[in-house]
């Protein structure tokens, strides 16, 4: 199980069936949803204002390509955007996946968006939907924040991704050039921007794909 820093101590549980209950626990913080799911139940850990030992995390990223960060990096969601960074636990606590992302853009120019930083399954857990929960839980939260859409990057190769955001709505906004930084020598790799609207974009304005590939440099 997930080990979280020191924190008031208090958890809300969600079921369908009990409502709402608060739970007292010893030395942390979060906010947990329990979900029918299939064969049982699943727990969705949404991290509030805490520290955790991001260490865990490693163990959903078995999948080359899965992208895997500093522990710096994790921090700094955590500090900046806790709402975003939702973690996914099977009912004996083993780690199933989770999704971390953020909030950026400017709202003048109509581009204030939730963003997909990162989303993991454990491979024995795929196949049973918990990626589009995630995503459902991420789109939700970027709604409430008055979003006009969602966005993410995704390697042009990994077509199995590709496809699963395609099929929850997703459609390629535009090709960004040589976006993933590869090693051994391979080149670089290419990176499609994805995006999905959101409720506030009536016209669907955000998602009119662009004609021409972008550099990262031209990416704000």
């Amino acid at each position: 199980m997930a080990q979280f820093g020191h924190s008031v101590a208090y958890a809300i549980l969600f079921s369908p069936k009990v409502g709402f209950k608060v739970v007292d626990l010893p030395c942390f913080v979060f906010l947990v949803h329990v979900f029918s799911f299939r064969s049982g139940l699943f727990k969705l850990v949404l991290s509030t204002l805490l520290t955790i030992d991001i260490s865990f995390l490693s163990f959903s990223n078995l999948d080359p390509l899965t992208e895997t960060y500093g522990i710096p990096f994790y921090l700094q969601y955590l500090a900046h955007w806790p709402e975003y960074f939702i973690v996914a636990e099977a009912p004996g606590g083993e780690l199933m996946g989770y999704i971390m992302g953020k909030a950026e853009g400017s709202v003048a120019r109509e581009e204030w968006h939730g963003h997909v930083t990162a989303l993991s399954v454990a491979p024995e857990f795929r196949r049973l939907g918990l990626a589009a929960k995630l995503m459902e839980l991420l789109e939700e939260i970027s709604e409430r924040k008055g979003g006009f859409f969602v966005d993410l990057f995704v390697r042009v190769s990994n077509q199995v991704a590709v496809n699963m955001y395609k099929q929850l709505g997703y459609s390629v906004y535009r090709t960004v050039i040589e976006y993933y930084s590869a090693s051994n020598g391979e080149p670089d790799e290419d990176a499609y921007d994805m995006r999905k609207a959101l409720s506030r974009d009536t016209e669907k304005k955000s998602i009119i794909p662009l004609p021409h590939p972008v550099r990262p440099e031209d990416i704000e």
